[in-house]
């Protein structure tokens, strides 16, 4: 009886069963409570109605709910937030008390230093934020110290945060959100993150890591046979190698950058099996151990090559990676996937009943860093040298201004949208975008922040959304609403 209660359980969640290779698999239902069979845990346990929104990059440096009295748009856009069940956003900064701080900088490569002021943290808590992810490539710009101290302020305010910890397996861990509809889990990983930063686990003698949850991925460059034969003998020139000839060469290695013959131009990126499966394994038990879960990624890896001199991904599209990954996190137990890093909006799918955000673009924008570490003037000094007459008088105000410049000009990364997507018997029922931008072109202290976009912004935000998704089978319709102009509306 026992057995055939359990056969009978498993195939009315058959929709919710993992197919992954990571699953058990059950060898003998007898081994089972009959009244708690496994498979239910898997289930999404949150009660009708149940609403997440979710948004991309904070940025931020200082408190900013204070704007909320200053701007009635900045009221309405921050109200969201607080109005959900649980709220979502990728924590791209560090926070600290850089008067106390014992730790260092560390630039990276065509990167700043992201700095928070302590305060920060509370504010964030305040306009409704509860889970928020930190697995990203500004995670250690503070070092191992900038870091611990970031988990201390963002605990003591309450904040559930991850993909980070002192170990492979604390970066990896779900955590979770107690919210009054049901416990929330999230698990944060990365796959743009500067070299040495992802947490290790202990092997043998040599002790564990600190850092980040990372998922490798090996790139390759896939160009046209004639382009890999120019390579191959532009490749033997450079080395010395008078006998090499390009032949029937279908792969190589050059400037670190390996490369491979094929039909189309693209990028392919293999992730390490290792990473993946533990990361799968972590969700598994996020969902098992909670009512709801949220995976989400930080990728700055483009689908497509861009010219030369492109200064911005701002027409790329989601890296194939990101597909077979989300889907592979809905398999084992994830409700919604998001990704984020890419400063710009990028398509919607749903999948099996749950949303997959190839792009949430930025929230907060800060502009306002400081200080800024010597390094970064002396990375960017011929820009500097380029801009000014006397760069030496240059402030950080100033060396912001010509970075963005450079690599962040135009709206784009200043138009986004408010994600609130809402569940009903375990499974998506619609999702609302309300559109905001953050100020582009206004001074300093003004811009970055998300406030309710004008009617032509609104529109325009929100066509270009639609335009994205479609491929991918999603239907969005525009629908007027009273404080935002129009709101993007997608129902399974």
């Amino acid at each position: 009886m026992a057995r055939s209660l359990v056969a009978f359980v498993l195939l009315l969640f058959a929709p919710f069963v993992n197919a992954q290779e990571l699953d058990p698999v059950i060898k003998d239902p007898s081994r089972f409570d009959s009244k708690r069979p496994l498979v239910q845990e898997l289930t999404t346990s949150v009660p009708d109605g149940f609403r997440l929104v979710g948004v991309g990059d904070c940025i931020v440096s200082r408190p900013l709910s204070q704007y909320a009295n200053r701007e009635p748009a900045v009221a309405i856009a921050l109200k969201k937030l607080k109005d959900a069940d649980a709220t979502y956003g990728n924590l791209e900064t560090s926070i600290l008390d850089i008067r106390t701080f014992k730790g260092f900088p560390y630039t990276g490569d065509d990167d700043v230093p992201l700095l928070a002021l302590p305060r920060v943290a509370n504010d964030l808590a305040a306009m409704g934020f509860g889970l928020m992810s930190r697995a990203n490539n500004h995670a250690l710009d503070w070092g191992l110290e900038g870091m611990r101290e970031t988990t201390h302020w963002a605990d003591d305010a309450g904040l559930v945060t991850a993909g980070v910890g002192e170990n492979q397996g604390a970066a990896r861990a779900a955590r979770y959100f107690e919210s009054s509809k049901g416990r929330v889990a999230i698990v944060s990983m990365a796959s743009t993150y500067r070299a040495y930063s992802e947490a290790l686990p202990e092997q043998g003698a040599a002790p564990a890591r600190p850092g980040l949850n990372g998922i490798a991925v090996k790139k390759t460059v896939i160009v046209r046979p004639e382009v890999l034969r120019d390579l191959v003998n532009l490749s033997a020139k450079l080395y010395s190698h008078p006998g090499a000839s390009a032949g029937d060469v279908k792969k190589l290695t050059f400037l670190g950058t390996q490369f491979e013959a094929g039909a189309e131009p693209g990028i392919r990126y293999e992730m390490d099996p290792a990473d993946l499966a533990g990361i799968l394994k972590s969700i598994r038990q996020g969902k098992q151990h909670a009512d709801f879960l949220i995976a989400t990624i930080h990728s700055h890896e483009p689908a497509t090559l861009s010219s030369p001199d492109a200064k911005n991904d701002f027409a790329d599209t989601p890296a194939e990676f990101l597909h077979r990954l989300a889907k592979d996190a809905i398999d084992t137990g994830a409700d919604v996937f998001f990704v984020t890093g890419i400063h710009h909006l990028g398509p919607i799918e749903i999948y099996k009943g749950r949303p997959i955000f190839y792009g949430l673009g930025n929230f907060f924008w800060s502009d306002i860093q400081e200080p800024m570490p010597a390094d970064v003037y002396t990375q960017y000094r011929e820009s500097l040298q380029r801009a000014f007459e006397k760069p030496e008088r240059a402030t950080d105000a100033d060396f912001t201004n010509v970075l963005n410049a450079e690599s962040f000009a135009g709206t784009l990364p200043f138009e986004s949208v408010i994600t609130e997507t809402r569940f009903d018997r375990g499974r998506l029922s619609e999702i609302r975008l309300y559109p905001v931008e953050l100020g582009y072109g206004m001074k300093l202290t003004e811009s970055g922040i998300p406030r309710v976009a004008s009617a032509e912004a609104a529109t325009r935000i929100l066509q270009r959304l639609q335009a994205m998704s479609a491929p991918l089978g999603t239907k969005m319709n525009l629908e007027s609403s009273p404080e935002w102009h129009f709101v993007g509306v997608i129902r399974p």
